[in-house]
């Protein structure tokens, strides 16, 4: 039996196949949605039971303490943290600065920990454009002859603080002529009625290790690596806790730096440290630590324009910077 053919044969058949083949690609496709979602539902269960946010988090901020001055998150707060389809980890959370007695969000620090290391970031996003280091330290002698050195004097960060009202609170940050230890700078500034936030701790640059440097034949200026209040964590990180820079917890704080740099030098790769944490030669200022112990060279503090203003007179202050300045906010004692 002949069956003739015609175009409306020929067009029923290809709206079949049409048909057909619409219904594989739809079922393809929702096969291929359903084992993604799948696959993101396994890879984030299994990053929120390992709690691997949580580690990366404590020692962002343990580097974050380590090397920018008067940057800290606020505890309590919220952090963000997520997965990506590629493994990569994506965390984020404020970070504030402490201007009298008070905290203010000055930005916000994002992570990406990525399985090639080397292509993990961390960097600050800072509400308020920032063109260069708000916070120089100097070197009160040069590390390879021992001749003594000078700071860059900016007069005009006193005569700021002259002419502002004495209701106001700032934070200020200063080098001294001599090396001292974080106990002696604690007792150094006890007559001052302010609160010490940081201090520029000297690690062994150009003496072990050439670290990048600024100045001249007089005034010497390495990047910043500082002593402050120690962190601690339990419960696989999920439990942290931080001390103070006070007098009380000095010696806790020298034990908790050095175990937190112990534990990265034994647990993390170089990668992790240096691309990840940003924590450049970190053996090298370990083992410094260990054998010269802890000298700092100045401070970043906070309190009273009054109080600032009295350090003006002390000799062996040299090299200030203003930061940010606030309302009252200080507690008399």
């Amino acid at each position: 039996m002949n069956m003739e053919w015609t175009k409306d044969k020929e067009k029923k058949i290809l709206l079949k196949y049409r048909f057909t083949l619409t219904i594989k690609i739809i079922r393809i496709i929702a096969a291929t949605l359903f084992f993604f979602w799948l696959y993101m539902l396994v890879v984030s269960i299994s990053y929120d039971a390992l709690g691997l946010d949580k580690k990366h988090l404590f020692y962002s901020r343990v580097a974050m303490d380590w090397t920018q001055p008067n940057l800290q998150e606020n505890f309590g707060g919220i952090d963000s943290s997520e997965i990506t389809p590629f493994l990569t980890q994506k965390m984020s959370y404020p970070v504030y600065k402490m201007i009298g007695k008070e905290t203010e969000l000055v930005g916000t620090k994002k992570l990406a920990k990525r399985i090639i290391p080397i292509y993990s970031t961390n960097s600050t996003e800072y509400l308020k454009p920032k063109t260069e280091r708000e916070h120089n330290f100097y070197l009160p002698e040069h590390p390879k002859t021992g001749n003594k050195l000078e700071a860059n004097e900016h007069p005009a960060v006193w005569t700021k603080l002259e002419k502002v009202h004495e209701g106001t609170v700032a934070e200020l940050s200063f080098s001294t002529k001599e090396y001292k230890t974080p106990e002696e700078m604690l007792e150094f500034l006890k007559p001052y009625d302010l609160d010490v936030l940081w201090m520029p701790l000297y690690t062994g640059e150009l003496k072990e290790y050439e670290e990048s440097w600024w100045g001249s034949s007089e005034t010497l200026s390495v990047t910043p690596f500082g002593f402050t209040g120690g962190r601690e964590a339990s419960d696989r990180y999920r439990s942290q806790s931080k001390y103070g820079l006070e007098e009380k917890f000095t010696d806790l704080n020298k034990k908790l730096m050095l175990r937190q740099m112990k534990n990265l030098l034994e647990n993390e790769s170089t990668s992790y440290r240096e691309n990840f944490l940003g924590l450049s030669y970190l053996e090298e200022r370990y083992n410094y630590l260990m054998k010269e112990g802890f000298q700092v060279y100045g401070a970043l503090v906070t309190g009273p324009v009054k109080e600032l203003l009295k350090l003006k007179e002390n000799e062996q202050i040299q090299g200030a910077n203003l930061g940010d300045m606030s309302y009252w906010n200080w507690t008399e004692e």
